[in-house]
């Protein structure tokens, strides 16, 4: 009886999954036979561009009935078959399960052949350059070919027009259909290595109604000098083409119109953002956003310029220019810091936000990212200021020398008013062992925050053994209003009396206004003796006056005004927001 064709393909199925490895644990190399040296003895396949094939269905067979001698021999056949057929992401599979079960075969020329060609097939260029690079591959006709074609996906024009004339017999062996992804990479290239007749003659194999080779034809003639004649060949191509075609001979036809000194480049770039709104992806978007940031140059316009670069950095493989694409944009990085006289410093500091990841690494980077935050600062935008240099203090590592910077930042949360923030940032660092002043600094910063919160007990709490921080014991004291607190701190901080500047003015009323609350008159009357004639001649002298009165001679209308006045204009210099700064 014949067994129906379903059937049979149902246990040939079954079979395969039986006789290969599986998937999430494939089979040790030990359990099959190394096959690493047996495939580099054999002379390199394809050398005129045609994979040895068999019957694709006795190829999976050979497999079904394979033994862990010959199976990956058997794998070979099956992928050098896929390769002929053009089943290219099938191969890549059956290679990649090869090399999982041999170690040594991503060391052999001929599995570094199929393995690049089908990487190169696949949209993967800079895989597939890696794999065909082999010194082994260098004068390989079709290695050449699929290597050209990789180094177009990258932009390397000039280097894939270099192996033309290695590739020449390996594209001359195939049928003009199949020649015809070569004929148009090799134009690609020829057109942007300024050698337009050379594109022209690699076409002349192919239909002159092609659109294909009409956008590539359009393309050369235009470079060439012929307007008219590429202009048509572009505008039939934008026509009939397939969507890809369509929309790079438009792209051709704006590069065109832009080209000249006269043409308004924003014409030009309203209709590439007319074309990016409905293209994605592949050259076309790269090479249209690359038209759309030079425009953006010519148009001095520095953020549309930024856009289109960093679209281009951040999702395109660019190969050999990647280096140079990212030096050109933190070049115009660095011009947006600098800013100019139409650019708020809100503004700029937006940009370069959108941008940080472009940033140059180390000292410079850190140097940008501080100029920046010292505008802002400048512009009272300290919230800003602070997330700005947040972003470098989180970069790096936790020790001894990120205590300044962290200093600094939570120095501005606190001038944000955000002090939660503060604490934030200070207390990410705690494990670290700061140098005795940083040390200071950060915990007079931590008491401050505290303080704001509504935690003042804590907060004096926490200078309790830390040296230095009388001045600051004392502020905090005064705006909690702990009268016999703050008088005894701030008596080891009264000043000189021939050297009484507004601050030392501030702290001597400060003195005189806690010792009038707590009824100490002999207090009042030290200091009356003491800064009598060193107030006689300030602008002050009236409100000393009043507050070294007698006690039962006191208005407390008055006291009360002059404290009042004292709190709010808080003429210390260690005001609980420019502690630490």
């Amino acid at each position: 009886m014949t067994v129906p064709r379903r059937a049979s393909l149902l246990a040939l199925a079954m079979a395969l999954v039986a006789a290969a490895p599986p998937t999430i644990q494939p089979a040790p190399s030990s359990r099959l036979a190394p096959f690493a040296a047996t495939l580099a003895d054999r002379d390199l396949p394809a050398m005129r561009g045609a994979w040895p094939r068999t019957d694709r269905s006795a190829a999976w067979a050979a497999i079904a009935q394979s033994t862990a001698a010959n199976r990956q021999s058997a794998r070979w056949a099956l992928a050098q078959t896929l390769l002929a057929d053009r089943q290219f992401a099938d191969a890549l599979g059956v290679l990649d399960t090869m090399a999982r079960d041999d170690a040594d075969l991503p060391l052999v020329a001929a599995w570094q052949l199929a393995h690049g060609i089908a990487l190169a097939a696949l949209d993967r260029p800079s895989e597939a350059l890696s794999a065909l690079g082999s010194p082994s591959l260098l004068g390989h006709p079709e290695a050449c070919a699929w290597r050209a074609r990789a180094m177009v996906a990258t932009g390397d024009m000039a280097g894939a027009r270099g192996l033309l004339k290695c590739a020449l017999p390996a594209i001359a062996a195939r049928t003009v259909p199949d020649q015809a992804p070569f004929l148009l990479t090799f134009a690609d290239a020829a057109v942007v290595s300024d050698r337009p007749r050379l594109a022209i003659d690699l076409l002349g194999a192919l239909d002159d109604r092609d659109p294909a080779a009409n956008l590539r034809r359009g393309r050369a003639l235009l470079a060439a000098g012929d307007i008219r004649a590429g202009t048509l060949l572009l505008d039939r191509a934008s026509r009939s083409g397939t969507p890809d075609v369509r929309a790079a001979a438009q792209l051709a036809l704006i590069a065109q119109r832009a080209a000249g000194p006269a043409a308004p480049p924003a014409a030009a770039t309203a209709a590439l953002d007319q074309l990016l709104r409905r293209w994605r992806g592949d050259a076309i978007e790269r090479e249209a956003l690359d038209l759309r940031w030079r425009l953006a140059e010519r148009r001095g316009d520095t953020r549309a310029a930024l856009a289109a670069g960093a679209t281009l950095f951040r999702y395109f493989d660019l190969g050999a220019q990647t280096a140079p694409t990212l030096s050109r944009l933190q070049q115009q990085l660095r011009a947006v810091v600098s800013g100019d006289a139409r650019s708020s410093v809100d503004d700029i500091a937006g940009t370069f936000w959108d941008y940080r990841d472009l940033l140059p690494g180390g000292a410079e980077g850190e140097a940008l990212t501080a100029a920046l935050a010292e505008r802002l600062t400048a512009a009272g935008l300290y919230g800003r200021a602070a997330e700005l240099m947040r972003t470098v203090l989180d970069r790096r590592p936790l020790d001894a020398a990120t205590g300044p910077l962290s200093v600094r930042v939570a120095h501005l949360y606190l001038r944000a008013d955000d002090p939660e923030a503060a604490l934030r940032v200070l207390r990410r660092g705690a494990p670290t062992v700061f140098p005795q002043p940083i040390q200071v600094q950060r915990r007079q910063i931590e008491a401050i925050a505290l303080f704001r919160l509504g935690k003042a007990n804590e907060a004096l709490a926490i200078l309790d053994d830390v040296p230095d921080t009388a001045a600051l014991q004392a502020e905090l004291l005064w705006q909690k209003r702990d009268w016999p607190a703050f008088a005894r701190v701030a008596r080891r901080q009264l000043p000189d009396p021939r050297r009484l500047d507004a601050t030392g003015q501030a702290m001597v009323l400060r003195q005189l206004v806690a010792l009038t609350n707590i009824g100490d008159a002999a207090g009042v009357t030290v200091l009356r003796r003491r800064y009598a004639s060193a107030f006689a001649p300030l602008p002050s002298r009236d409100a000393f006056a009043l507050l070294t009165d007698p006690v039962d001679a006191l208005d407390a209308a008055k006291v009360d005004k002059a404290f009042s006045r004292l709190t709010a204009a808080n003429p210390d210099a260690l005001s609980l927001v420019a502690v630490g700064g």
